[in-house]
Parts: structure tokens; sequence; C-alpha cells
């Protein structure tokens, strides 16, 4: 089989791509628990509609120069292949928010007159946080991405504030109307979350899958740096920008590790576009066979959760009463 053959075929043909959904919703039916959860649908509705989102807005910005469907394959490839997220619906809905913003974002490159788009995005991060207080961070990670484009003035930066005015004056002057402004003081955001360092609430599978993707992004931002002058200004400007995007995530990732699964769904959406930059981009021998072992490597992750990889090692290696050296270490995962 001609792997590159393969790889050409995820960038291009639809088939593989309906294929890779069929399988995604077939996994989630066979592996959940509770089919009527309506948590189960809505996260699946969610990611699903974000990977198409994430094809469209390749296409109508042209964050990657080629014709690709590889941001959706990969997207669909990392948030189905973890348990955890099957029935994630807030950290599914939150990235589909953040996913949103940057359609408002892309839209604003080298326009002096993007208010309407920074108050969307306020607008868009305010009513979240109504769910996920940490996604209001975000807003200054727009400004920047508004300073990048060349699209922040003052007029855009103060039509970003009078998004999140405007909600609060709808809820407190509801709370006039029903003469109880506890309504209002109740909907104000309070930045509870603990910042802390622990690590213990992810196990080794998950830590492994999180260095994986980072050996991905490193790879990614190499090509970005070396296709630089090869890229049209937008397409490196916008891909710069998400490199810088997800850096800053993976930051407040490690330091609110208690939310670390909501800051990793937001995550996928960046990374699969850069990631699929990178595989659409260099179609050559070992990078298929990159391409190949990164699905391998997720559905064997998948896998791992249900059927533990290092038992069934541990039983290969292990004949005849000999014990293999590595056995203790596989007894203390």
């Amino acid at each position: 089989m001609d792997i590159r053959r393969l790889q050409k075929d995820f960038i291009t043909e639809r088939t593989p791509l309906v294929l890779t959904v069929v399988i995604f919703l077939t996994v989630r039916l066979v592996l959940s628990e509770d089919w009527l959860s309506w948590q189960l649908w809505a996260a699946t509705g969610i990611q699903i509609t974000s990977a198409a989102l994430l094809l469209s807005l390749t296409q109508v910005f042209l964050v990657i120069r080629q014709r690709t469907l590889l941001p959706a394959h990969l997207y669909l490839l990392f948030v189905g292949t973890t348990p955890r997220y099957f029935d994630d619906w807030l950290g599914s809905l939150m990235s589909l928010i953040i996913l949103l913003c940057f359609y408002a974002l892309f839209a604003t490159y080298q326009r002096s007159k993007s208010q309407m788009n920074a108050l969307n995005i306020s607008i868009l991060l305010t009513l979240g946080s109504f769910l996920w207080t940490p996604i209001l961070y975000f807003l200054p990670l727009f400004w920047l991405g508004m300073y990048q484009f060349k699209s922040l003035n003052v007029r855009s930066f103060f039509a970003s504030w009078m998004g999140f005015v405007l909600i609060y004056f709808l809820i407190f002057t509801w709370g006039i109307v029903q003469n109880n402004l506890t309504i209002f003081v109740d909907a104000l955001p309070t930045f509870d979350t603990e910042w802390n360092l622990d690590f213990s609430i992810f196990n080794l599978r998950e830590w492994v899958i999180a260095g994986y993707l980072m050996f991905l992004f490193i790879l990614a931002g190499g090509k970005i740096f070396m296709s630089g002058i090869s890229e049209k200004v937008r397409a490196i400007t916008t891909l710069s920008y998400l490199y810088l995007f997800v850096i800053v995530v993976v930051c407040f990732f490690v330091l609110q590790t208690t939310t670390g699964y909501s800051w990793r769904l937001i995550t996928y959406i960046p990374v699969s576009l850069l990631v699929a930059h990178y595989f659409t981009l260099s179609i050559r021998k070992w990078t298929a066979s990159l391409f190949v072992f990164t699905f391998v490597v997720f559905i064997a992750s998948l896998v791992d959760n249900y059927i533990p990889l290092a038992t069934l090692f541990q039983q290969t290696i292990d004949f005849d009463g000999i014990s293999n050296p590595i056995d203790n270490w596989f007894q203390n995962l």
C-alpha cells in the first residue's frame, strides 16, 4: 500500500471523511453506557459541528493554502479517542465558542472598521462565561490577534468592552424590573477557579498523548517557520497567531489542572489546524508514515482505556515462566 497515496486521499477525498464521521459515531454508541444521555448527544453534536466549521474556516480564510479536509479528520480523532470527552458538552461548547470567535477575528484582517467583529467576540465570550468563567481570559488573546491582523484601534477596543457591558446592562435592567438586584450580583464573574500544579489528576496515558501532541506541535511550528517565505502574508500571520494561542492555552492548562479537560478541548481547535497544515504541505514517505502513526497512537490510546495494553504486552513477553526485566515496571502502572 502506498501510504503517501493514503495521506493524499485523506487530504482531498470526501469518502475518508464520511468514513471518519461514521466511525466516530459508531465508537460513541458502542462504548457509551447510556444512549439516552442528553450530555452524550449534545457533546457529539457540538463536536461534529466544530469539525464542519473547521473545514469552512480553512477554506473561507485560507488558513492553509491548499484545499484540505485534514482539520476535521484530526479534530474528530483527538476528541473521539478519549472517553472523557464523550459527554463533555461544556468543554465542547466552549471550544465551539472559541472557533466562532476565530471566524470573527480572521474576518478583521487589515480592516480598520472591525467594531462589529470585536463586539461579537466579546458577546460570545461573555455569554460563555455564564457557564465557564475562565473563557473570559481569552479576551486579551483576541485583542492580540486583532493587533497582529492590524485591525485593533480605539474603536474596536472600545467595541470589545461594549459587548461585555451590554450583556450585564441587560441583566442589571432585568434585575431592576424584577426588583431583585441579586440577579445582577449573582451573574458577575467570580474567577474562583483554583490555580495549582496538581498533575496527579492525569494518568500516564493522558500524558503520553499530551507529549505526542507536543511533538506534532513542534513539527508544525518548524513547518510554519521554514515556509514563511512561500506562504502568503495572511496565512503566515494566521498560523503564527494560532501557534501563540496554543502556547498561552497550554499555560492555562498547566496552571488550572482542575479544569484541564476543558482547556484541552479548546486547544484541539488550533492544534487541528496547525497539524493539518503540516501534513497537508508535507507529503513525503516519512511524513506519510508519521501521519498513519498518529492515527495508530490515538486509536491505541482509546483501546487502552478498555484493554490495558501494558497488560497485553506483559503477557506477550512473559513466557515459559521467564520473567522479563520490565515486568515490575508494568505492574506499577
